[in-house]
């Protein structure tokens, strides 16, 4: 296995039908590494890697811890993410091989700042002060991820 020299490489792993594992650099994934012939995909929540299979045998592997460190995120917007590896892997799949995790991240982030608002509006009309109703309104969001 060969090491990639680059701080904000993300890592995944291709092996080949005879089981050779290379890394690669995170730059070239939608180039070297397409959506078409997939015949499975699914997410291993013990060693942490969503596991693509291709119908000429090949797998690629991918770490999502490592890809995950390197998005910036919100505490919903990773449980949003953690829920599609659950749910729909081949999606969370599409979006790291084609570098849209991050916007899904953002796009999220920015539907609970307006979602945020408009709670701690409503807490206001109904009289309570800025600082509770703002505290009440991260107490929702604790709960809704």
């Amino acid at each position: 296995m060969r090491k990639i020299e680059n701080s904000r490489t993300e890592h995944m792993e291709w092996a080949d039908r005879k089981g050779r594992i290379d890394m690669m650099d995170s730059r070239n994934w939608g180039k070297q590494y397409s959506m078409e012939n997939i015949i499975g995909c699914e997410y291993n929540m013990d060693n942490g890697y969503v596991e693509v299979y291709y119908s000429d045998g090949n797998v690629l592997r991918l770490k999502c811890e490592e890809i995950e460190a390197n998005l910036h995120t919100t505490e919903q917007s990773l449980a949003k993410l953690h829920k599609l590896l659950d749910d729909k892997p081949i999606e969370y799949v599409a979006m790291a091989l084609s570098g849209e995790l991050q916007t899904y991240c953002d796009i999220e982030a920015d539907m609970v700042k307006g979602m945020f608002g408009t709670i701690v509006q409503g807490y206001l009309k109904q009289g309570y002060s800025k600082a509770k109703a703002e505290a009440l309104a991260r107490e929702f969001f604790r709960y809704e991820s």
